[in-house]
Formats: structure tokens, sequence, C-alpha cells
């Protein structure tokens, strides 16, 4: 029969003797019969964290279907167990289940999805496709390195040896405030005698204690994307930063956090596990954009924080002729400035897209840079890629 139809000008006709509209509009019809559920083992992760996806595929139609399913992942993403592509058959009334893991290299926000399915006829000489808008969504936060031992401290009061009262609710043991009952406050927070003389439930509240107020100012400029897109300065300082925010949140001291490139995005100083979430899912969502020199940071933050809090600048140091005045501003109001610089000369190099003459013009360049930074009273780290955070906050403290 398909012989005879192409014989007589009709190659539009099947082997099964119908034409090929109808076979599709079948097809269409069956694939509205294919139904999809995606489960994942979890929405957020760690980089180099691995998340396990389970697929059910449902025939709803009564008749058999050949599938070809693809499950459709991010390309950053690596599949370290099973398979997100199957060709099956799939009965009528029937289900099944495709399982796999994908492994997480680099922070961000990433969506899972669609699927595509492909149909074929029962002879295998046509097809119809589909994608059905299953979307999940999942984020991955920066890797962190146990850094307890690279101490940076606050030097207001230079003398205080415990916590340092910030002036805001919080927990604490020094007396703040009081303020009326609200459900769900303990009962060993009333004070009784307020309630007597007002009439009302009244209730004690706290200054907050914390050690320093930190303040994290991370480079996410496009610059800081220079280099290969596992290693660049972007990456190093947003692993830097959750370390150092994890650690100093673990030992009840304030940060904020401030990143800059197209714009400035900040997170206001608070304590506690919330704060690390914030800045996890801040630093999870950085991109390299934009050019907004140091300067503009430091004059739209400065007189929001502390007078002799510790800065961390996280940058690599160039395309920005305001980094030495911006410096400059800080140490004049006598804040404790640290800078780590991930290199993206060294990156850069160690791709071999930098020749060795432009690397060591470059880098006398930098170095020129950094020891004017060094004259300004700011601690100074030229941060290598294969060098660790701890090795070099030492080396930028100098114990």
């Amino acid at each position: 029969l398909t012989y005879a139809a192409f014989r007589t000008t009709h190659a539009d006709v099947a082997s099964s003797g119908r034409r090929l509209e109808d076979v599709e509009a079948d097809s269409g019809v069956a694939l509205q019969s294919i139904v999809a559920m995606r489960k994942l083992s979890s929405a957020r992760v760690f980089e180099d964290g691995e998340i396990d996806v389970v697929l059910r595929i449902q025939n709803r139609s009564t008749l058999s279907k050949v599938l070809e399913v693809r499950d459709r992942v991010p390309e950053v993403m690596r599949i370290k167990k099973g398979a997100n592509y199957v060709l099956m058959e799939l009965g009528g009334r029937k289900e099944t289940e495709i399982s796999y893991t994908i492994e997480a290299p680099l922070r961000g926000f990433y969506t899972i999805g669609p699927v595509c399915v492909r149909v074929q006829d029962a002879f295998g000489l046509f097809h119809n496709e589909r994608e059905i808008q299953l979307y999940d969504d999942f984020l991955v936060f920066p890797k962190m390195e146990d850094i307890k031992d690279a101490l940076i401290k606050s030097r207001v009061p230079k003398i205080f040896t415990g916590a340092v009262n910030i002036r805001n609710p919080g927990e604490g043991t020094n007396f703040y405030n009081l303020r009326e009952y609200i459900p769900g406050d303990p009962m060993k927070k009333v004070n009784w005698k307020a309630w007597a003389r007002s009439g009302k439930m009244m209730v004690n509240e706290f200054e907050r204690d914390a050690v320093s107020d930190i303040i994290l100012i991370i480079d996410s400029r496009s610059v800081s994307e220079t280099g290969p897109v596992s290693r660049n300065s972007l990456v190093y300082s947003t692993r830097a930063a959750a370390s150092l925010a994890q650690y100093f949140l673990s030992r009840r001291d304030s940060v904020g956090l401030v990143t800059y490139g197209d714009e400035i995005v900040s997170v206001d100083r608070d304590t506690g596990k919330k704060q690390l979430y914030v800045i996890l899912t801040k630093l999870a969502g950085a991109m390299a954009k934009g050019n907004t020199p140091l300067r503009v940071v430091t004059n739209r933050i400065l007189p929001h924080i502390n007078r002799g809090s510790p800065i961390i600048i996280l940058s690599p140091l160039e395309d920005d002729p305001t980094i030495i005045d911006a410096v400059r501003d800080f140490r004049a109001r006598n804040f404790d400035v640290t800078i780590l610089s991930p290199s993206s000369l060294e990156f850069e190099f160690d791709a071999r897209r930098l020749d060795r003459t432009g690397y060591e013009v470059l880098k006398t360049e930098r170095d020129i840079l950094i020891s004017e930074l060094r004259g300004l009273g700011a601690n100074v780290m030229d941060w290598e890629p294969d060098m660790m955070l701890v090795t070099a906050l030492a080396g930028a403290r100098g114990f």
C-alpha cells in the first residue's frame, strides 16, 4: 500500500492506509493522555551537593504508547546516577518512574523542566512531540569552609572582652523596653509590676548582644566573572562570604552584606540562623553585571554602619580607579579594613587565556595597588586560586 501510494503520488498515505495528518491528529490526542509529575529530594543544597529526582509518567489512555521522555535539567548540572532520558513502551492505564541524581557544582537559582515527550506510531514511521510544562525550582548555596581559627575582631570597644550591646531588641541580658504581651511570648518575660500598674499585660524586651558588627562587601561587577565558569573571583568571593558569615553568626556577631555590580544590594545587619539563610540566598543569586565603583558603595553605606566595625571587602581589585579613595574613606573613620582579593590574573593565566608577558605587566600593576592599600592601613591578601580561605585570611591578618 505504501508503494502504491508513492506510485500514485499519494505519498502522504502511510503503510496503515491512513493519511499523515490523520496520524498526527491521533498522536496529538495520544500526547494529551501523557501526564508527568516530579518530586525532588530537596529544594536547597550547597555546591557539590546532590538532589534525587523522581519523575512519574502516566499513560491515561487505554492504548499502549511508545514514548521517548527527557526531563530537561540545567546545563551546568551533572547527572551523577541514573538518567534523565528513557525510551520505553508504556501500557494503557499504566505508569512508570524515572529516577536520577544530579550534582550541583555551582551556586545559583535553577529550574528543572519542562518534560519533553515524543510519541511514535505503532510502525515507528511518524512521531509527535510535546513539552509538558512541569517545573521545579531549587537553590544552590555557595559551599562553606571551616574558618574557626580566622579571627577578625571589632576594635570597638578596644578593651571589651565580652558581648557588645547594639541597642536593638533581641536576645540579651540588659533591659531595653516594655511592650504589650503578644500571644506566644514566654511567661518569664512578663513584667508583673507593670501589669499591676497599667492593667495591661506587659513583657520585658532586652538589648540584643553581639560581639561585633561585621560588614561583608562583595564585588559582583562584570570583571568579577573573568576566568573559567567554576574558577573566578565571584565564585571564590561568594564562598568566602558564606564561610565568614557562618563563622561570625555562630559566635553571635551581627553580620551585614553588600553586593555591588549593576546595582547595590544590601542585607541589613542581624544575628542568628535566619540571617545566615538570608545571606546565603543573596549570595546564591549574585550575578556578575555592571561596573558600579567602590567609592559609590562607601558613600552609600558609611552613614549607616558603626564606626570602627570590621569591613571585609572581597574583590579582584580591577577596573576601578576609586578603590584607593574608597579604602581611604574607611580608614579615615577608623574602620578596620580587610581585603581578600581573588586574582583574576591568576585564573586567566592558569586557564592559559593570558600570555606570560601580559601577565607580568598586569601583575606588577596589581602589586603596586596592593602596596598602596596596605600603606593606608588595610589588611590585604592577594588570594591565589589554590589557596584555602583560612590561609588567605591568615596572610591578610598577619597571624
